[in-house]
């Protein structure tokens, strides 16, 4: 019974003076065809010939950029009236407990004895 390794060909390498001779063939060949220059490189009426172009576009306006804040129209109504309903409340808030801090200083105020006096005694 033959094994495997019977059915699988090996090659030898090509010798560095063939493949040399081969690719200078194949240049030539390029050449005639006008694919290729007499240099070696690339002809320009092979690259106009199978030049690919590809245009484009993005369908979104999301490559405008702005550097500034801008007017955001994405809401619904009623959220835009909730939303500056919860600011004024936060005002009203903030101005709630400004007023209770100014009361409170006058009630120190009120309750601190005047400049010169001492304090009562507490009596037991």
């Amino acid at each position: 019974m033959l094994g495997v390794a019977a059915f699988q060909p090996t090659f030898e390498p090509l010798s560095d003076a063939l493949r040399k001779a081969e690719l200078k063939q194949d240049d030539a060949a390029l050449v005639s065809e006008g694919l290729l220059t007499p240099a070696g490189t690339v002809a320009p009426q092979a690259q106009k010939q199978f030049e690919v172009t590809v245009e484009s576009c993005i369908p979104t306006p999301g490559i405008i950029v702005k550097g500034c804040i801008d007017d955001c129209d994405v809401c619904e109504p009623e959220l835009e009236e909730k939303i500056q309903l919860e600011l004024e409340e936060q005002d009203l808030k903030n101005q709630l407990l400004k007023r209770q801090i100014e009361l409170l200083d006058k009630s120190q105020e009120y309750r601190c004895c005047p400049a010169g006096s001492a304090p009562l005694a507490a009596t037991k």
